[in-house]
């Protein structure tokens, strides 16, 4: 490991650039608000969150798999370790020193930071995809697993399982994808809201779902019908309702919804895996509902990376933002310049053994 080939580059500028991230693009620091630990382990959120852990993992030590400059980032660890690697290879060096031998005012020198930012913001944002998606997969399914299909590189296989029976996983009276003669209002809400009270004493508060999901619930006759005004029920003229219509329609039946609203999750995440090819999608499941008690479903556990100490002889800059760890360093033989980004974080669902699923696409659960 040497030094950064960033010509000038020190920890103090690089945390004035890193420390004006932020998470504002993404739900789970709302879903499940960071709470820093000391100690972090399975056995403690098992303890702490209700999580049933359905495989243990191996020890750390294994190097972080370098990405193509337009990745993602991977998993791995105890906690786990979420973690992405860029790099910058000589033709990129190359084309930093000429910017540098040109760089005479003001203006070029902040081209210059933006050359090297496009890798600390890349890893930031990498690490927080990650997490992401864990929160939005495991939320919609009740679980989530890392195979070879969703994580590149899978060192070591680690699923969480909420445990979630065939009682929080339940279908609806008839599929919405089928026509337009489903019956959310009248059956299949009321049904988990009443089942719900009585097994847990759940007041469902919250009902989230994906834009693509609400549109099936949108277009059945009977939410049409429900949501339309008087007038145009009258002439016969019905548009599909909005999110507002229908959280309005609800709003005015306190007696059967109980103050219930919709939030819709649109995200888009993408994920590189092994071979080099890219997935893109929503994490959170299309044709799913999930019903909480609470927009605040837990916490993001994190812990300190041991990256982040200061080592004897360490030449890496370093900069802890957040639940992120920035690290940047260069590399000899062959020249290259790395940035990494590092953190040990797990967003815990706590609700998860008071909450419900329903798939809307099927009159039972069928989503593995």
């Amino acid at each position: 490991m040497q030094k950064s080939l960033m010509r000038g580059l020190n920890e103090k500028d690089m945390a004035a650039v890193v420390r004006n991230y932020n998470l504002n693009d993404f739900y789970y620091p709302r879903l499940f608000p960071l709470k820093q630990t000391n100690k972090l382990t399975w056995k403690m959120l098992e303890a702490i969150a209700g999580l049933h852990i359905a495989a243990d993992v191996v020890s750390r030590g294994s190097t972080i798999p370098r990405k193509t400059r337009e990745a993602i980032n991977r998993i791995e660890g105890n906690i786990p370790k979420i973690a992405v690697s860029r790099e910058m290879l000589e033709d990129e060096l190359t084309e930093y020193d000429i910017a540098v031998a040109m760089a005479s005012t003001d203006a070029d020198l902040q081209n210059l930071v933006e050359f090297w930012a496009n890798d600390t913001e890349f890893v930031w944002t990498g690490v927080a995809s990650r997490t992401e998606w864990i929160a939005l997969k495991q939320i919609s399914c009740g679980k989530v697993s890392f195979t070879n299909s969703n994580n590149a590189a899978v060192v070591t296989k680690q699923d969480v399982d909420y445990q979630m029976g065939s009682n929080q996983k339940v279908g609806v009276n008839t599929s919405y994808a089928s026509g337009t003669s489903g019956k959310p209002f009248s059956k299949d809400i009321p049904s988990v809201l009443k089942y719900g009270k009585a097994t847990w004493g759940a007041n469902y508060k919250v009902a989230f779902c994906t834009p693509e999901t609400f549109e099936l619930l949108a277009a059945q006759e009977e939410t049409i019908k429900r949501c339309a005004s008087v007038l145009a029920n009258v002439i016969n003229v019905n548009d599909t309702p909005t999110v507002a219509n229908v959280n309005d329609y609800m709003n005015r039946k306190p007696e059967l919804f109980k103050g219930l609203h919709f939030v819709l999750i649109d995200q888009d995440i993408t994920i590189e895996l092994a071979d080099g090819s890219r997935t893109s999608g929503n994490p959170f499941e299309n044709n799913v509902i999930l019903f909480s008690e609470s927009e605040v479903l837990g916490n993001t556990f994190w812990k300190t990376p041991i990256d982040a100490k200061k080592r004897a002889g360490s030449v890496a800059e370093k900069v802890m933002h957040g639940h992120t760890l920035i690290k940047k360093y260069s590399e000899e033989s062959p020249v290259k310049e790395v940035t990494e980004g590092i953190a040990n974080l797990f967003p815990a669902w706590n609700l998860a053994g008071r909450s419900m699923l329903m798939q809307v696409n099927n009159t039972s659960w069928n989503i593995n």
